[in-house]
């Protein structure tokens, strides 16, 4: 396949589509963004633009001659902007949604200078004041989105105690709104001016894991989540004796995990034969005294279970109808060794609403409803995605923070890499698209 995009073989393309790296130096981060979004080879010579401090402005350019790329401002093919200098004297929300607002208004003002399907690479992190989360990054990805098209994100993991680098990557294109008056999102209308937090600086912001193979019964469960994954975050915001919670039990791994760690472990699982081998499961842990109850049904009938009050919460939804989503490489494969491809054919089931929005607002109630139950100063910890579907991003993640932020605060966002699964040349050849290979670990903490 002739490859229109860049000059990168497969061999060199695949490993950039992985959608988190490990940061080694800026340079080499510049030089692998400039190597897949632009093409020297073309019979013009392409022109790229770099906005940050002046000494990083210098190394872009040396790479672009290296790579014989034109440094301009005009009719540009790539920009590359890195902000993660400005973010350091930043200490107040106020302070926060000026420079965003300044920001913001710069980087549209590229979109005259750029040429028509080129991207723009932009360089930020999240930050952390006076122990209250702000997902400055995800505002920034909100609001540009009301001007380009939104097209991916990449985690750039540093030293495991610092916060990630999110390269998020928008494109101008016949999708592009080009609105000129461009609001804060929800997401950061939703966070209080004040109340500041303790958070929990022992857990890792980013995180590989290497699960055990799953066992006959729990390959059953199209998207089991890992125990390594449950331990890892029981072990921070639980303690033995602990009751721990899952609305959405599955084949039953957070309360098997709760039981192993010397917690109680409650959860409702709506599918009958999840159920019976959750309940299998946790029969077979010697508990050590522990209590575990599963309760079958609906998560949105919970009270049902009439279960004690939670100490910690844990849990992973379904990731919208996804698993529905006809011709998925993994659905084939389950497919065709006899497995079932989503969680169940129950209208109940919330990953069979097929409107997103739908789908979003009755989860939110759901998880609304259980925080009512989780004790004061109780951490709520969900697994999850944001969701690609026919070419457009859904920011799931960023949704659910601005839907729940009302009701429990933005502890701690961890980064769940997943380095087992096999690159897939998606866009080969054409355009940039991921390999999706990171969650986002959403812990909250309900306040008094």
């Amino acid at each position: 396949m002739k490859n229109r995009f860049n000059d990168l073989t497969g061999k060199e393309w695949l490993p950039f589509q992985k959608s988190f790296t490990h940061f080694t130096n800026f340079g080499d981060l510049y030089q692998e963004n400039i190597r897949f979004f632009t093409k020297p080879s073309n019979e013009l010579t392409p022109v790229a633009l770099f906005s940050g401090s002046s000494s990083k402005e210098i190394l872009f350019q040396s790479l672009c001659e290296k790579y014989k790329i034109h440094y301009g401002i005009n009719n540009l093919d790539y920009i590359y902007i890195d902000l993660t200098d400005e973010l350091i004297n930043l200490q107040t929300k106020d302070q926060m949604e000026s420079w965003l607002l300044i920001t913001v208004n710069e980087i549209i003002g590229y979109s005259s200078k750029l040429l028509h399907r080129k991207f723009i690479s932009i360089l930020i992190n999240n930050i952390n004041i006076q122990g209250k989360y702000y997902p400055i990054a995800w505002e920034l990805s909100n609001r540009l989105a009301q001007h380009y098209t939104r097209k991916d994100e990449k985690i750039i993991c540093r030293k495991k105690n610092q916060e990630p680098f999110i390269n998020l990557y928008f494109r101008k294109d016949e999708d592009s709104a080009f609105n000129t008056a461009i609001s804060p999102s929800d997401l950061w209308n939703s966070i209080p001016d004040t109340t500041s937090i303790s958070s929990i600086q022992t857990h890792p912001n980013w995180f590989m894991l290497r699960p055990k193979p799953r066992k006959k019964d729990e390959i059953l469960h199209p998207a089991k989540y890992p125990e390594e994954l449950v331990s890892l975050y029981l072990n921070t915001y639980s303690k033995k004796g602990d009751n721990v919670f899952d609305p959405m039990s599955g084949t039953g791994t957070t309360q098997v995990e709760s039981l192993k760690l010397s917690r109680n472990g409650y959860g409702v699982e709506l599918s009958s034969m999840f159920h019976s081998i959750a309940v299998n499961r946790c029969a077979q842990v010697d508990s050590n005294s522990n209590q575990w109850s599963l309760f079958e049904g609906d998560a949105r009938n919970w009270t049902d279970g009439k279960f004690p009050t939670f100490d910690y919460i844990i849990t992973s939804p379904p990731y919208w109808d996804m698993l529905n989503m006809q011709g998925a490489e993994n659905q084939a494969l389950r497919k065709k060794k006899g497995l079932q491809t989503n969680y169940s054919d129950n209208e109940k089931d919330l990953g069979n609403i097929d409107d997103y929005y739908s789908f979003l607002n009755d989860l939110v109630k759901l998880y609304i409803s259980i925080i009512t139950n989780l004790k004061e100063g109780g951490y709520f910890t969900i697994v999850v995605k944001n969701i690609k579907k026919k070419g457009k991003i859904y920011p799931f993640a960023f949704d659910l923070v601005s839907k729940l932020s009302p009701s429990c605060t933005l502890s701690h966002v961890g980064y769940w890499c997943q380095d087992d699964l096999r690159l897939a040349p998606y866009g080969f050849g054409n355009t940039w698209v991921s390999n999706t290979f990171h969650h986002y670990c959403l812990t909250f903490k309900k306040m008094n």
